[in-house]
């Protein structure tokens, strides 16, 4: 499951993190990852002060937990303001990283941060990489950037058994994303984008929509609630997978009636031998 959650701001602007838990534990995924999770960040729109990596913690306690926040400064008070990528497993995590994604010269006045969270899932004996990211908004430039870095971090092959190593902490000593994997996230580009064609090239990534929805257009995933922004429906949260999954495709779905969340959440499902 992958879901921006506008640091738990419905579409009615006010920020309930109850309304995201409970949507969370009605679909009870495997494997959860959340954009715009936010630490001690009270300038953000209708927030206060509260640390929702530990409210996470708190509500969600069978899921081990990976933060990778692409914003991460000091406040006078010796707290840290974050805001970023949270991921959550019921699986075991044998290692996992934060990756810093391309920030090129900006051409526009906004830009942020970005990070890529990389677990490696130890699942029925096999290993999993499920990248969760979410791409630059305002600067078309750093994200088609954030694009092509994400198709390069795509290891071709593994020495047999590097891939069962590492540690279950950030800054792991493998770089690439080791195959089989699967990339969620917001990505910021609709299907129609130049952005969406540079990841789909190459045969690095398979959008999985296309797999499970063959010849249909992407469900919308923005835009269905009367949210300030944006003022249309579109696309762009998704799943990727690698090529060597695309037979383990069962179903790919947006989860359109919740209103918790500017976004709607998008669920992958794939097949698994136990």
């Amino acid at each position: 499951m992958s879901w921006n959650v506008q640091w738990g701001r419905g579409a009615d602007c006010r920020v309930d993190w109850h309304r995201i838990i409970a949507e969370i534990r009605r679909i009870a995924p495997d494997i959860v990852v959340l954009q715009e999770v936010a630490q001690h960040y009270p300038e953000l729109p209708d927030n206060d002060d509260a640390d929702q990596v530990a409210i996470l913690a708190a509500d969600l306690p069978e899921y081990v937990a990976c933060y990778a926040p692409g914003i991460d400064t000091a406040r006078s008070d010796g707290r840290r303001k974050r805001f970023g990528n949270w991921l959550g497993s019921r699986r075991t995590i044998r290692a996992w990283r934060s990756v810093a994604l391309p920030a090129p010269p900006a051409t526009t006045a906004k830009w942020l941060p970005r990070t890529a969270v990389v677990a490696e899932v130890a699942i029925a004996g096999r290993m999993l990489t499920v990248v969760g990211t979410h791409l630059e908004y305002y600067c078309a430039r750093q994200r088609m950037a954030q694009v092509e870095a994400l198709k390069r971090m795509v290891v071709e092959s593994v020495p047999s058994g590097e891939a069962q190593t590492g540690d279950a902490q950030a800054g792991g000593s493998r770089k690439g994303i080791v195959p089989p994997a699967v990339l969620v996230g917001d990505l910021n580009f609709s299907p129609q984008s130049p952005e969406y064609r540079a990841l789909a090239a190459g045969n690095r990534w398979v959008d999985a929509w296309s797999v499970a929805h063959p010849g249909k257009p992407h469900a919308h995933t923005v835009g269905l609630h009367g949210a300030p922004w944006p003022d249309h429906p579109y696309c762009c949260d998704y799943a990727w997978v690698t090529p060597d999954l695309v037979a383990q495709v069962v179903a790919v779905e947006v989860c359109t009636e919740t209103t918790a969340s500017d976004h709607q959440p998008v669920v992958l499902t794939l097949s698994w031998p136990e």
